[in-house]
């Protein structure tokens, strides 16, 4: 579940990022996406080999339990929050690249890559549904 996750929803988040970026000529935004790329590469590779992750899933992840420096009860809480605060982005990010008709402007390699992004999260959206429902119903 764990490599899915992170092939439907933490690459494509990357992708929003770094093409948002590169087009809005926001550096922060571009470079957030790069270490979130690295951070979700070492993952999978880690994933593969070692069957666990190596870090959090992204950098927003990493700096809220950093400066919170929560108690081992509590680290996945805030784990989640800093998740979630990356999932608000990169959605608010996709919102205004739709609703700004950003997409237009996006070259035409780059809307390959976006479209594929979109394609991954969109599935990877329906699986997680799909299999927290199956969980569901075995308990």
């Amino acid at each position: 579940m764990e490599l899915i996750e992170i092939i439907t929803i933490g690459l494509p988040f990357c992708a929003f990022k770094i093409l948002s970026g590169l087009l809005w000529g926001q550096h922060w935004l571009t470079a957030l996406g790069f270490i979130d790329l690295v951070i979700n590469v070492l993952n999978l590779g880690f994933l593969i080999i070692t069957r666990k992750r190596l870090m959090d899933a992204c950098l927003l992840s990493l700096m809220v339990r950093k400066f919170k420096r929560p108690s081992p009860q509590r680290k996945t809480m805030w784990q989640d929050f800093g998740n979630s605060l990356d999932v608000f982005l990169s959605f608010t990010i996709v919102a205004i690249m739709i609703g700004g008709q950003f997409l237009q402007l996006l070259p035409a390699h780059h809307m390959n890559i976006w479209n594929l992004a979109v394609i991954l999260n969109v599935f990877g959206a329906g699986y997680g549904r799909v299999m927290n429902s199956i969980l569901k119903l075995r308990h």
